[in-house]
């Protein structure tokens, strides 16, 4: 089987630090591939913003994880305090307070990222959706490279006729097997049983006459 592949950039408008969710961007581009089933790599082509996945309901998640980050790496210029406690200014520092501090969360942060795709659409979890995580103060124009590597519909389709194919033949073979072992099973009753049984009971069926018509009807149907 061959392997499908295609690959594009997203570009993404940003307001300025905060999270822009990339679920529907990702979902419209591979609704125009034919790769049903695959994966899908992502590669945030920027030092100073990332991707993740969190939390798709409650936007106070979003919050929390922004909040922290504040705490954690602050955008005002200076690093952590030494062993004295005092803080000094970044050496770079070129575009302002919030370069350095910018680098210092993409690299906490992730920059690729790969998902499974199932029928031509990502396999996320229920609350799961995957966000562009802006650093900067400013807004900008950010890319995404997406590489989709994965069978084609036309692939899935004929894997599943050959299957389904194998399966009949299965189905065949086991029913062929069926009526040879029913055969066998009649011959094996008529080998066992007494002819004239019936008339020395007394023209009664008894438990096994019953039993061996029984049989009988399985072994014919």
């Amino acid at each position: 089987m061959t392997l499908a592949q295609s690959l594009t950039q997203l570009q993404i408008q940003t307001k300025g630090k905060g999270f822009t969710r990339l679920n529907e961007q990702i979902e419209t581009w591979l609704e125009s591939k034919d790769i049903a089933q695959g994966v899908l790599h992502l590669t945030c082509l920027h030092t100073s913003c990332s991707i993740t996945i969190n939390e798709n309901a409650d936007p106070r998640v979003l919050s929390d994880l922004a909040a922290w980050m504040e705490a954690v790496v602050p955008q005002d210029g200076r690093g952590p305090a030494d062993a004295q406690g005092q803080r000094r200014r970044y050496l770079h520092d070129d575009e302002g307070d919030d370069d350095m501090p910018a680098h210092i969360r993409t690299a906490l942060t992730s920059q690729t990222m790969t998902l499974s795709v199932q029928n031509g659409r990502l396999l996320l979890g229920t609350w799961q959706a995957v966000y562009l995580w802006e650093h900067r103060q400013l807004g900008s124009t950010r890319q995404v490279a997406c590489h989709l590597i994965g069978d084609e519909q036309s692939n899935l389709q004929q894997t599943s006729s050959t299957r389904a194919t194998a399966t009949t033949q299965t189905a065949s073979n086991q029913t062929l097997l069926n009526l040879r072992n029913a055969t066998r099973l009649n011959q094996q009753i008529q080998d066992r049983i007494h002819p004239e049984a019936w008339a020395e009971d007394g023209g009664n069926a008894t438990d096994v006459d019953l039993l061996i018509d029984r049989l009988h009807d399985i072994s014919d149907s």
